[in-house]
């Protein structure tokens, strides 16, 4: 596709959780792992349940924002479990928060410099209003730190629109109909967030840049691993709207889905042509025909209609043969259902196989009941209360006649899927329990701006091959790679660490069980020639089984020489008329990596001379 013909714009918002023992704005530890296995919180455990149900409020101009209102209609009762290890009466809400985290802040002040960012002298806490159940006050704590910097991409420079640090939500451990359940030691855990603006014009620029912010922020003291990075991507194209949608972790997935909303925001324009050239487009309410399904052979519908269920039924008018048109990765229909689902329903429609559904007759009576036109189209759903459901999916037909709705969508699959309407200014006011945090120049300048992970790789390019330097520069192994080169080999440390251990691990071995420690005495063991490099492989063997890096020492201690030259005599004497190569494989077992192969090699043939 020209993307610059469709006028493509694409702008990222990549949230990383910062290392860190405690949470923002309390004294709290954050669940996680040391590198000697150590858990800083010793239970996961939920034993306190607070619910809770949440309301929309209007903002400080009287307005209110149109995500937020849209949640609380959906109705939903929140459950939260706790664990006093890990949250307190902050997360709960009922205590006010704490001091900013000192060194969270810290950590976004050095990504600020980073990206040659304007740093605000006074940083002010907003609160941002998400009653989704995220949060168990209803809104979520964010503060600026920076704005207008740069990134530097193979596709030239991206301008950074703000840096803020912010707390992380709570997670969803089970959603039913009408509740959600979440835990709390992830709630107020420090983020960085970093937008940039919509300057990204294609597919694989937005993932070279996902990529490069990434890249830098493992400069800084961050968490690594799967979860403890998000990218959300807005993205919109000439005749659109603003599109967000949320939670990417692979940066695999990033020009698929840009490409897959490019997709779908044209078929949507699409539609929208041809409904203007069908004509006049009236809607009429929806009614309630259940008694159409009292004698339906469909196994759903007649258990929610002898549950005192309903069934609403709905015209979507000049809609013939449009919910079948293919939107990205799904169909039209597909995306229709989708705002049903978020109020926990399906729907059923008339261009679908009937017979297949076994309701075909009572599309038959539909049609006499709601009186649709040739062109039309009829929708059903059914549950409990399926009117607010049915009415999100007129609501949302009817958007087609005008255009493409602002929402916010989650990844799914290879698209993505409707959540909610985009949240608007409304959202945001100031958190009056927090006073503002003077950056002064002096402590600015306190601010260390360290070396970037690309600064890092030219450096190590002149210890190890370009490839090698590369492959351990973006592997999750690099801290653990930089402490232990600083006592040994590099170049032994990084294919330890890339290709060793992950050998060990296909081989079924428990590498998990291998400390940092254990990784400090083997490297020293090997500086000090009381392990041969050659005998890494099984002195970690040794160390997975429970074994001390003594006992390795002892089995692995180099040969004297006198005892190598009187081995390698014995086998030349018992194999006469074997080739070099073959000496050298049968004289390797016999030693059993106490002696490397050069030094075999240059004995064998002096022996020869």
């Amino acid at each position: 596709m020209d993307y610059k013909k469709l006028g493509l714009k694409v702008g990222l918002e990549i949230h990383q959780q910062l290392a860190s023992w405690h949470k923002l704005f309390c004294n709290c530890l954050i669940p996680k792992k040391t590198t000697e296995g150590r858990q800083a919180v010793s239970s996961e455990e939920f034993l306190l349940e607070t619910k809770r149900k949440l309301r929309a409020v209007a903002g400080e101009m009287g307005e209110y924002d149109p995500a937020a209102l849209y949640e609380f209609l959906r109705g939903r009762a929140f459950n939260y479990k706790s664990n006093p290890e890990s949250s307190c009466l902050v997360e709960l809400d009922d205590d006010p928060p704490k001091e900013i985290n000192g060194e969270a802040l810290r950590t976004v002040l050095q990504v600020c410099r980073l990206l040659d960012c304007e740093i605000l002298d006074e940083i002010y806490v907003m609160r941002k209003t998400v009653i989704d159940g995220s949060s168990v006050s209803g809104f979520q704590r964010t503060a600026l730190a920076g704005m207008n910097g740069s990134i530097d991409t193979a596709f030239g420079t991206v301008p950074i629109a703000t840096v803020c640090i912010e707390e992380d939500s709570a997670p969803a451990v089970s959603r039913e109909a009408g509740g959600v359940e979440y835990r709390l030691d992830r709630l107020g855990v420090p983020l960085i967030e970093i937008a940039t603006s919509a300057d990204v014009h294609s597919p694989a620029e937005a993932k070279e840049t996902a990529e490069r912010i990434g890249l830098l922020l493992r400069s800084v003291s961050v968490v690594r691993g799967i979860g403890s990075i998000r990218q959300d991507i807005n993205i919109s194209i000439a005749g659109g709207e603003r599109i967000e949608i949320k939670g990417f972790q692979e940066l695999e997935r990033i020009p698929q889905a840009v490409e897959n909303e490019v997709n779908r925001q044209l078929a949507l324009l699409e539609i929208k042509d041809e409904l203007h050239k069908r004509g006049i487009v009236v809607f009429v309410q929806p009614k309630d025909v259940t008694h159409v399904f009292k004698n339906t052979r469909n196994n759903f519908l007649r258990k929610i209609v002898s549950e005192n269920g309903k069934v609403f039924g709905a015209v979507l008018p000049k809609f013939a043969g449009l919910l079948k048109k293919q939107c990205g990765d799904r169909t039209f229909g597909k995306e229709l259902a989708s705002y049903a689902e978020a109020y926990g329903y399906g729907i059923i429609h008339s261009d679908e196989d009937l017979e297949k559904h076994e309701l075909a007759g009572e599309f038959v009576k539909l049609r006499e009941e709601l009186k649709p036109e040739e062109h039309d189209i009829i929708v059903i759903t059914a549950g409990r209360n399926p009117a607010a459901a049915i009415n999100a999916v007129l609501a949302r037909a009817k958007q087609c006649l005008i255009g493409i709705p602002k929402e916010t969508r989650a990844a799914d699959g290879l698209g993505s899927k409707y959540t909610r309407p985009l949240p608007g200014s409304e959202r945001m006011y100031p958190e009056t329990d927090i006073p503002p945090v003077r950056i002064t120049k002096q402590f600015l300048a306190s601010v260390e701006v360290p070396k970037t992970l690309l600064e890092k790789e030219k450096e190590l390019e002149k210890k190890m091959p370009r490839e090698l330097a590369s492959q351990i520069v973006h592997s999750t192994e690099f801290p653990l790679f930089e402490e232990l080169s600083k006592k040994a080999d590099p170049v032994l440390v990084a294919t330890t660490l890339l290709s060793t251990i992950k050998d060990l691990r296909r081989k079924g071995y428990d590498t998990g069980k291998i400390t940092r420690t254990d990784m400090e005495k083997l490297f020293a063991s090997i500086s000090r020639d009381k392990i041969p490099k050659n005998s890494l492989h099984d002195a970690l063997v040794m160390v997975i089984e429970g074994r001390a890096v003594k006992d390795a020492e002892e089995k692995f201690a180099p040969m004297e020489e006198g005892e190598l030259k009187k081995v390698i005599a014995d086998v030349a004497k018992s194999n006469p008329g074997k080739n070099e190569s073959a000496l050298m494989g049968i004289i390797m077992g016999r030693i059993g990596g106490r002696a490397t192969g050069s030094e075999v090699l240059k004995f064998l043939r002096s022996m020869k001379k």
